[in-house]
Parts: C-alpha cells; sequence; structure tokens
C-alpha cells in the first residue's frame, strides 16, 4: 500500500471535522498506552507464575486464565491501531496499480466495507454480551463474569468502524478538495 494510504488523519490537510480528529488522535493515544500496559502485566504475571511454579514456593491460580483473556484484549486493541495505519491484512493487487482519484475511490470503497462489516459484528457481539450477561455466567478459574472478556470483540470492532470512518471521512475532504494520494 502507498505511504499515503498509512498517512494518520491528523496529518492530513483537512480542515475537515477538527475536533473529531484531536479526539480520534486521543484515543488511538490512549489505546496505545493500554497495550503497553497490558503486555507489560502480562508479562509480569507469566514471569511470576513460571517462577513459583518452577521453584515450588508458590502458584498464582487463575494466571493462565487471565492471560488468555489478557491476550484476547490485545489482540482486539491491537486490531483498532492496526486499522487506524492501515496496516491490517489487505489483498492490495489493484490499490498498488492505482494513483490519485482511483486509488481514493477504492479506499474510500473498501473503508466503507471495512465499517459496515465491523459495525455488523459489533452488533452481533452486543447482542452475545447481552445474552451471557442474562445468565450471569462467569469463568470457572477466577469467576470472571464473562461479559468482560467477550467485550473484548464488541470494543475492537467498534473502534476498527469508528477509525476507519474517520478515515473515510478524511478521505472523502480530502478527494472533495482534488488532492490525489501523494
Amino acid at each position: 500500500m502507498s505511504q499515503a494510504a498509512h498517512t494518520a488523519p491528523g496529518k492530513a490537510r483537512t480542515g475537515a471535522v477538527p475536533a473529531l480528529l484531536k479526539v480520534e488522535a486521543l484515543v488511538v493515544r490512549l489505546i496505545g498506552v493500554l497495550l503497553g500496559l497490558g503486555l507489560i502485566a502480562m508479562v509480569a504475571v507469566n514471569v511470576a507464575n513460571a517462577a513459583g511454579r518452577y521453584t515450588g514456593l508458590f502458584a498464582l491460580v487463575g494466571a493462565d486464565e487471565a492471560l488468555v483473556y489478557g491476550m484476547i484484549w490485545i489482540v482486539m486493541l491491537g486490531a483498532i491501531l492496526a486499522a487506524r495505519r492501515r496496516d491490517h491484512l489487505s489483498i492490495n493487487l489493484l490499490p498498488a496499480g492505482l494513483s490519485g482519484r482511483p486509488a481514493m475511490l477504492l479506499q474510500i470503497a473498501l473503508d466503507a466495507v471495512t465499517v459496515a462489516a465491523s459495525a455488523f459484528i459489533a452488533v452481533q457481539s452486543y447482542d452475545f454480551i447481552e445474552r451471557i450477561a442474562r445468565l450471569n455466567q462467569t469463568s470457572m478459574g477466577l469467576g470472571v463474569p464473562m461479559v468482560i472478556p467477550h467485550s473484548a470483540i464488541l470494543v475492537g470492532f467498534t473502534g476498527i468502524a469508528a477509525v476507519t470512518a474517520v478515515l473515510m471521512v478524511v478521505d472523502i475532504a480530502r478527494l472533495g478538495r482534488g488532492e490525489g494520494r501523494a
């Protein structure tokens, strides 16, 4: 994908919805901080658990379960950042062959499909979370309400839809001003 595809919306020369771009940049930064802290916490729990097991001094009950749930959250939060950078898995044979207005139109169409698919998954996830909340389902090891790990899917796909929508708005504004991909 071209370098312009990786341009953060805040760096695009656009007067469209500057407050939205500031909020989006703040949320993306917060997600990055949460990812960093989450990874550090997971490494600490994993090291402590391994040390306790191998020395025979202690065992962290539920550590493996907490690590699995943490990894689910990290993957979904990371997916938001990947979507924001347009670094997610994609087939870029056609976009690589395009430039200017056709490339932007294709990117806007891909963004629209991504927003629609992500929003659909988020709605389905919300429905599922409502059902398991009514059942008061908890995990076997730690007794964590299963709403918490399942909410990662909702948050992740809602975030993907949101950041992709912001990118799409910026691209539409750039297209409207006649700017093409650099």
